[in-house]
């Protein structure tokens, strides 16, 4: 439970006898109340299933490319399922890797420049590195640039092909006249189609044909690709201009840091194809993962998503909806973080945290603490009334300069508060 510590409800506590066990961080000399939101009412809500009464999720069928559909794409295509990828022997170089591509290094065939002897005279064609367009958006371009080096003695020509595994579908580059001991650099325009595709996990592969059509390597990346949703006017954008997509000291997946929860994202919305659908996947799946702590640090601070994540996912409702919102934006789905109280059936005054995923023109609630989804009368249903709404928003550590900084660990002083107020949808 949080205690609102005003002086006033601490002196009639003691009046009347009752013992309040103080907080570590709300009784002492420089912090003596409770930080900012937090102080607004008297105890949390607490954690509930509320999940029976959620509407029904129709997942919508994910379509695999066909050689009809590819003519439409000037250079896809279609990979047979017969075709082995088998894994490539890469390492990503961290340093050299970020957003918009990861770094690559593939180890060499064995034997020096020059000295490997192809079966039929076919030179051996191998990757060296090659930076890899990781995190693809849907219905636009990536490009995968890959350095190739001739391993034969006889000069060789081809072409690369970059393959998107599960879906079926790669796209290819030429090369020419690749002398014996040289490298060159081969780059692949490859279209994430959104109607022959899925958000999530995306396995990479590429093989490379010398000519007249042997295929000299192959292999599966070490690294998968990540689907999201695009948010230019004409798919999920943001009514806000990206304020609901943006990272923040709250929510980290910049590759340097945060690769991980985009990955453990689109692993538990993997071959989803609405946003709806991945948002109810996501709900459900920090409904399952957190477990509810109700420690004094997490009654009293709202933790980043790396702090969860490297304390085994604990925290209370406000750490549940920062890991929901961090994994729906890292996925393209505008979310905006809320905080909420209300008066329950004894008078009590409560709070809670939720969110709100944005899709289809509009809103969707979302509570992954009472696992509940698309339901915002599941408060009400709770017997709770006047159900306020505040988004909490711009999360910088360094704002409330008496809080230390750099901790995971944030005063809602260091947000800014959007009040929204008594929304009709929640009452």
């Amino acid at each position: 439970m949080k205690q609102k510590r005003e002086w006033n409800l601490l002196l009639a506590a003691l009046m009347l006898g009752v013992v309040l066990v103080p907080l570590v961080s709300a009784m002492n000399d420089t912090n003596p109340t409770p930080p900012g939101w937090v102080g607004e009412f008297d105890e949390w809500a607490g954690q509930k299933d509320m999940s029976a009464y959620n509407p029904i999720v129709t997942p919508v069928a994910v379509r695999k490319m066909d050689e009809k559909t590819a003519k439409a794409y000037p250079g896809v295509t279609i990979i047979s399922p017969d075709t082995r990828f088998p894994p490539g022997n890469d390492i990503v170089d961290s340093q050299k890797s970020s957003m918009k591509a990861a770094r690559l290094n593939f180890i060499s065939p064995a034997g020096k420049t020059g000295t490997v002897k192809a079966a039929a005279a076919i030179p051996l064609v191998a990757p060296e590195y090659g930076y890899f367009d990781w995190y693809w958006t849907q219905d636009t371009t990536v490009t995968q640039t890959i350095v190739i080096h001739n391993y034969g003695t006889t000069a060789a020509s081809g072409q690369v092909t970059f393959v998107s595994i599960e879906d079926g579908y790669g796209a290819s580059a030429a090369f020419t006249n690749l002398a014996p001991g040289a490298n060159c650099s081969v780059s692949i325009p490859f279209p994430v189609v959104a109607s022959q595709s899925s958000v999530g996990i995306k396995p990479m592969g590429f093989f490379i044909t010398v000519n007249p059509g042997t295929v000299t390597w192959s292999g599966q990346l070490s690294l998968n690709g990540i689907e999201k949703y695009n948010n230019d006017a004409s798919h999920l954008p943001d009514p806000d201009g990206g304020d609901n997509l943006e990272t923040s000291d709250l929510y980290h997946f910049p590759f340097s840091e945060g690769y991980a929860i985009i990955s453990e994202a689109a692993t538990a919305a993997d071959n989803t194809n609405s946003p709806y659908d991945t948002a109810s996947r996501l709900n459900d799946y920090v409904g399952t993962k957190m477990n509810y702590s109700t420690t004094t640090t997490y009654l009293l601070y709202a933790a980043s998503d790396l702090y969860i994540v490297n304390d085994n996912y604990r925290g209370v409702c406000d750490e549940f909806s920062t890991m929901d919102v961090t994994f729906s934006r890292s996925l393209g789905i505008p979310s905006r973080f809320l905080g909420i109280t209300w008066i329950d059936e004894n008078g009590v005054a409560q709070g809670h945290a939720i969110l709100e995923n944005r899709m289809a023109g509009a809103w969707v609630h979302s509570d992954p603490t009472w696992k509940s989804f698309n339901n915002p009368q599941v408060y009400e249903m709770a017997n709770n009334t006047h159900m306020s709404l505040t988004k909490y928003t711009d999360a910088d550590d360094s704002r409330y300069t008496t809080d230390p900084s750099g901790d995971g660990l944030l005063r809602y002083e260091d947000m800014i508060a959007e009040p929204f107020g008594e929304l009709p949808a929640y009452n």
